[in-house]
């Protein structure tokens, strides 16, 4: 979910022509929650991120190796929730016939490059740098798009109604990291992701540090408008941002603004137990409202269908999926005689480009049903 979903929020007051509003469709108040309170305070807004980050740096008061158990704690959230999320994405493509049909050409184009890209990619070891790289830099617009536009869908769930300049106002604070977090990679070198895998990664030193330092102060002048933003809508309507939307803002943004020393350890569980759980809750939550709730159960209540049988074997899916992905197809390639870093990597980086590409079509689709099920 990317900056696209912020989609979804400007169709409630901007509906296109012949698509009836949402408000008008629903037959009851959306629930405040996309799951329920436990999930989405725990995988959506940051919760277990900020418990492992803790946990981590209150290892000294422990006894034992809670660090390396830690290392492996990251390692399986990057197996179980970080790459299952990717896995998400085609799932969701490749499961709805309307998605298909509305997005087939954009899919194959996008897939055909893709696939070029990792041919190239194979046969060139040299450029496994390169794209790691522009992973590194385009991570941070994917990650922090996907928190604008959940933040986006809590406050229309709670009718939290931005006009047009309160959501601008809320945009510049999330373009405004993006930007900063970008440029900081090609300001000072060790925000420049020295290795990938073992194999050192070009640095291009391409701003000033002075420019850097105006970005930073742009952030800062952001979060005060949006500050303001929020007091002076308070004072007007009575109204206060909701806490999800909060929580989830201060995560998915303070992540790029921490210096290196608090962001070495926080960003070993971020990709994990932030981004790609966040994702999971959204797409498990759209999965189970798009298939149909029992009569006895409605959107408020959805916690009580995670545990169902389609439920466990649709995330045992995208696991199967996953470790097919980044474990099966480069040991594949290994066998045939790719060097086995190589081939991981680049793997990873081009099913990663694809990702970021159809993740910002497959929730964009400006139709009543995904608008509903997002919102509901």
């Amino acid at each position: 979910m990317n900056r696209v979903m912020a989609q979804v929020a400007v169709a409630q007051s901007s509906p296109p022509p012949n698509v009836i509003p949402l408000k008008v469709e629903m037959s009851s108040p959306p629930s405040p929650w996309i799951l329920n309170p436990a999930m989405d305070l725990i995988f959506c807004c940051g919760g277990l991120l900020w418990l492992f980050f803790l946990f981590h740096n209150a290892v000294p008061l422990f006894p034992g190796d809670q660090v390396g158990l830690l290392l492996l704690v990251s390692v399986a959230g990057t197996h179980i929730l970080s790459e299952t999320h990717t896995a998400a994405t085609l799932v969701r493509l490749h499961s709805s016939a309307d998605t298909q049909k509305h997005l087939r050409s954009y899919v194959k184009y996008v897939s055909i490059i893709c696939a070029l890209i990792a041919i190239v990619g194979l046969a060139t070891p040299a450029l496994t740098p390169i794209f790691a790289k522009i992973y590194f830099v385009w991570i941070v617009q994917h990650f922090l798009a996907q928190s604008y536009g959940i933040t986006l869908i809590y406050c229309y769930k709670r009718n939290y109604s931005l006009s047009n300049t309160e959501r601008k106002i809320l945009k510049f604070l999330f373009d405004a990291t993006i930007v900063y977090a970008i440029a900081r990679q090609f300001t000072y070198q060790e925000w420049g992701s020295d290795n990938f895998l073992g194999k050192p990664l070009p640095y291009f030193q391409l701003l000033p540090e002075w420019f850097c330092s105006c970005l930073a102060g742009v952030v800062q002048f952001a979060a005060l408008a949006f500050v303001c933003m929020v007091i002076a809508k308070f004072i007007r309507e009575r109204k206060l941002i909701p806490l999800p939307a909060a929580l989830l803002m201060v995560t998915g943004i303070s992540i790029f603004l921490f210096p290196k020393s608090i962001a070495n350890s926080l960003w070993l569980y971020v990709p994990a137990f932030y981004h790609g759980c966040q994702y999971l809750v959204v797409a498990t939550s759209f999965r189970l409202k798009e298939q149909g709730l029992p009569e006895n159960v409605s959107t408020h209540q959805l916690g009580r269908l995670l545990l169902r049988s389609s439920n466990l074997q649709y995330w045992g899916q995208l696991f199967m999926i996953a470790i097919f992905i980044y474990v099966g197809v480069p040991r594949l390639l290994n066998q045939l005689g790719v060097d086995f870093v190589t081939a991981f990597a680049t793997i990873f980086c081009v099913i990663n480009f694809h990702h970021f590409l159809v993740d910002a079509a497959i929730w964009k689709l400006r139709d009543s049903k995904v608008r509903k099920l997002l919102i509901a």
